[in-house]
């Protein structure tokens, strides 16, 4: 009895150590957040890819319409700071400043929540690779069960060698099925060791799923506040309109194309002032009959002034005023562009939230469908009444249904994130004040 009483003591020290070390490398979302908001990296957006410290990532705009995290966005910021540039003669010295400081701040704040986003995107994905190593094992113990099966059926006098060269066949499949995935969840955990540029030796990512917390909305699923087309539409408009009046870029363009039509007003002005004014005839009559000091010849001051003063006083000033008009039109029609994309985005985003949450509760149903539907399989496979491929495809149902349901679920999370990047607020899942002013300004 003593002797069982230390062995169940060693044990349970040994097991609490290992538990213990498997929450101290456990990493949340959050922790991998402040520590890429620390981190000063070289980044770019170039030819599709987030580009971090000579790192590419590849750019996958299904969910991010509007978001910096695009080729087309980024070179829009670029094609904003240049237009800056080019009309500070328009704008105050010290509002000209201050737009192109909010411009580079937008875009350098920008760069690193797509860093963020990117970081979900690998992080999902591991632990959706990690959720396919479990099913992995789950699918090599069932074809070793259906090995036992087998030898039953043996038992009542069925041939059952054809069964077992498919069994080993398809446990040699598992087998290299496993290989792969181990090989790309390392691959991608190196690739988030790169994005952070950090070492992480040993670590373990913190799953998630509907109901953790970081996941939720005042403690309830953020499906809950979406649950009619008239919810939907309500949160929508609301979290579009917000994002819209604090978004950087539309002020500035907005701050531009105010400045521009006062421009194009002053041109117009200055227009119908140059035709009260005297034809170049007078004024070269009026020059001659002047008894002032003429520092050139007759034929000289005639050329000159009929050459550079129609050019210099009429076309000039309407070719200002044309390109004026030209750019107040261009900055009105990209503006009302970005409103209705950042509008049809996030709309966009709650309608794949929706979809997922379906697909999350339509594979628990299909799931304990496809369990009851193999274990009423198994039954009938030891007794010789159906054939090992129809027993395989119902074991191949059970899996994928939970297959389906993982992803589903991963995905799920993504579009949350997809809705908090989307409106400038993914950094709320680094700091909990941004989350609850989010919260409390929405929902």
């Amino acid at each position: 009895m003593k002797i069982k009483l230390i062995l169940f003591f060693f044990m349970f020290t040994l097991f609490s150590k290992l538990f213990a070390q498997d929450i101290e490398n456990r990493i949340d979302l959050k922790s991998l957040f402040l520590l890429s908001l620390e981190q000063e990296k070289e980044k770019s957006i170039k030819n599709n890819n987030l580009i971090v410290n000579n790192n590419k990532f590849f750019i996958d705009n299904q969910r991010l319409v509007n978001g910096l995290y695009s080729q087309s966005n980024y070179n829009s910021l670029t094609v904003l700071i240049q237009l800056l540039y080019t009309n500070h003669d328009i704008l105050k010295s010290k509002q000209s400043k201050y737009l192109l400081d909010s411009v580079l701040y937008a875009k350098y704040e920008g760069l690193k929540e797509a860093t963020l986003y990117e970081i979900t995107k690998l992080y999902f994905k591991i632990l959706n690779l990690k959720k396919q190593l479990q099913l992995n094992m789950k699918r090599e113990k069932l074809l070793r069960q259906t090995l036992e099966f087998a030898k039953e059926r043996e038992k009542i006098g069925i041939n059952i060698s054809e069964d077992l060269k498919s069994l080993y066949l398809q446990l040699r499949n598992v087998s290299v099925d496993r290989i792969k995935i181990y090989e790309e969840k390392a691959n991608l955990k190196q690739m988030l060791k790169l994005l952070l540029g950090k070492e992480l030796d040993n670590f373990n990512l913190k799953d998630y799923d509907l109901k953790s917390d970081e996941f939720l909305t005042k403690d309830e699923s953020m499906i809950f506040y979406i649950n009619t087309k008239e919810k939907l539409n309500r949160i929508s408009n609301k979290l579009a309109s917000k994002y819209i009046d604090e978004n950087i870029q539309i002020s500035v363009m907005q701050s531009l194309l105010n400045s521009k039509k006062d421009k194009a007003k002053q041109d117009e002005y200055t227009q119908e002032l140059l035709k009260k004014s005297k034809t170049v005839d007078e004024v070269i009559n009026e020059h001659k009959n002047s008894n002032t000091n003429k520092p050139w010849n007759e034929e000289d001051f005639d050329k000159i002034v009929r050459e550079k003063l129609p050019l210099y006083m009429n076309a000039k000033v309407t070719l200002k005023n044309s390109q004026n008009k030209k750019e107040v039109k261009s900055l009105k029609l990209t503006i009302k562009n970005q409103k209705s994309k950042i509008h049809n985005t996030i709309s966009k985003n709650f309608h794949y939230l929706i979809s997922n949450y379906k697909t999350i509760n339509n594979s628990k149903i299909s799931n304990k469908n496809a369990q009851r539907n193999y274990i009423l399989n198994e039954k009938m496979y030891k007794k010789g009444d159906i054939s090992l491929d129809t027993l395989l495809s119902a074991q191949k149902n059970m899996i994928i249904s939970l297959l389906n349901k993982y992803n589903a679920r991963y995905e799920y999370l993504q579009d949350i994130v997809a809705i908090y990047y989307n409106t400038g607020k993914i950094k709320a899942f680094a700091y909990d004040g941004i989350k609850n002013e989010f919260e409390n300004s929405i929902f």
